[in-house]
């Protein structure tokens, strides 16, 4: 077994969802896919992925196994680049868009450090809420959360986000936490109007799905501005696990009815050019790195 097409494939089929896609990408017969997987499952001693007919999920092994997979890749392309004299040091400005929340929660925090490993490279970044096409604006490289829709770029999937509910220590004193999805209906909530689904929100156990309709007395567009109305204990929010898993972690917000969660959300990196320019594969790679509270 090629350890490093191994891991190729597992960090391809993880991305994708599927073993079909990875195996075309890589040239290799679905058989011979499955053969690799299986090969790779067996020298680590763990299942990767749990199968079913319609779904290819990452297990709790798998998980762990693909961070560290993916920085064996990045070794291993920048030795073989560099022992054939390809290792050209990225240069020039990267334009980097997202949303606000994912930019400040989870780009911004990285950008020392990169600049400091690629001290040629400038990077700009076009932080907006609202939609950005990556052509109109020129960006290189789009991190976008959410349905895709344009079919004029290139897109990675990356990963997905769970979305957490969550209120502050405060004001589940004050009302009492519920203990059920339809106490909902007498908690104070914050309606996101960003969220994609409305003031119904769809919640799921892993078996079970309810839909609770909320009264959503405060709302706002942004993520980081419902997040702030959270903090100051002005009700339940439904929220990516990037924006809130740190203010849980240090006790400023408390998962709500930690069993449940709303539906998960796909984070794709897009970018128009045919190929993805070397600066910016620089920063998606060094990004993917370390991304947090993905799935």
């Amino acid at each position: 077994m090629d350890r490093l097409d191994a891991y190729r494939l597992f960090v391809r089929a993880a991305e994708t969802g599927g073993i079909s896609r990875a195996a075309r990408e890589m040239g290799l017969t679905q058989p011979a896919a499955s053969r690799l997987l299986g090969a790779l499952e067996t020298q680590l001693g763990a299942r990767l992925f749990a199968r079913s007919t319609r779904s290819l999920t990452l297990t709790e092994a798998g998980h762990l196994a693909l961070d560290r997979a993916r920085a064996v890749l990045v070794e291993a392309d920048g030795l073989e680049a560099a022992v054939r004299g390809l290792d050209r040091t990225p240069t020039g400005l990267l334009r980097v868009a997202a949303s606000v929340a994912f930019g400040r929660a989870v780009l911004i925090p990285r950008t020392a450090e990169f600049l400091r490993a690629f001290p040629l490279m400038r990077l700009a970044f076009v932080l907006r809420d609202e939609r950005i096409d990556p052509v109109a604006d020129a960006v290189d490289l789009t991190f976008r959360l959410g349905p895709l829709e344009d079919s004029r770029l290139t897109a990675r999937r990356l990963c997905a986000y769970g979305r957490r509910l969550v209120a502050s220590p405060d004001l589940l004193a004050r009302v009492g936490a519920p203990r059920a999805p339809r106490d909902l209906n007498d908690c104070p909530t914050l309606d996101f109007t960003g969220l994609g689904f409305g003031r119904r929100w769809p919640l799921t156990d892993g078996r079970r799905t309810e839909t609770v309709e909320i009264r959503g007395e405060t709302r706002a567009s942004s993520g980081e501005a419902v997040l702030d109305l959270a903090l100051q204990g002005l009700g339940v929010a439904l929220l990516p696990a990037f924006l809130v898993d740190p203010l849980i972690d240090d006790g400023r917000l408390v998962r709500v009815l930690p069993d449940w969660s709303g539906p998960d959300l796909d984070l794709h990196a897009l970018w128009a050019a045919p190929e993805l320019p070397r600066k910016a594969r620089a920063w998606l790679d060094f990004v993917l790195l370390g991304l947090p509270g993905r799935r």
